[in-house]
């Protein structure tokens, strides 16, 4: 219980990081399960309440689209049900939209390169952020004509 106590005064932690760093120490699965459990009963290890902290933190903070908050709690090791139901619930596709514009602005506050060139770099800056195919080209829609269009000086 020492031991997990330590994990989590640094910083908030996933059931599963606790079990497997435990498992690192050479705690056998059993005696992590009781802990998990107990620090549960404490209050100190809530999956739910963290992932969706962490999900909205991954969101407005970092500018994170739903893919890459899936893949990043899934790294945390939340369990694979409670990511994709945080993540549905976290972000309509009118608010991933919505995101997307907003880290696109902030990104190129000077603007973006003239013709399709900038409009594909946006695009790809997006995709990398993990924002879907659809809010990408809706985000990148919301641009300059003269991008969209590719208007060549």
């Amino acid at each position: 219980m020492d031991a997990a106590m330590r994990m989590l005064a640094r910083r908030s932690l996933s059931e599963g990081e606790i079990r497997g760093r435990l498992a690192k120490r050479g705690f056998p699965d059993s005696q992590a399960s009781e802990v998990i459990h107990r620090l549960r009963e404490l209050g100190l290890a809530n999956d739910p309440e963290l992932c969706v902290r962490l999900a909205r933190d991954y969101r407005e903070m970092r500018g994170y689209g739903p893919a890459k908050i899936a893949w990043t709690l899934r790294r945390r090791c939340f369990p694979r049900e409670l990511v994709e139901e945080t993540v549905r619930e976290s972000c309509s596709p009118e608010e991933e939209v919505a995101a997307a514009s907003a880290v696109l602005r902030k990104k190129f506050r000077s603007g973006l390169p003239q013709g399709r060139e900038g409009a594909a770099r946006a695009y790809r800056f997006l995709a990398g952020r993990g924002f879907s195919p659809g809010a990408c080209r809706r985000a990148v829609g919301r641009l300059p004509k003269d991008i969209r269009e590719g208007e060549e000086e």
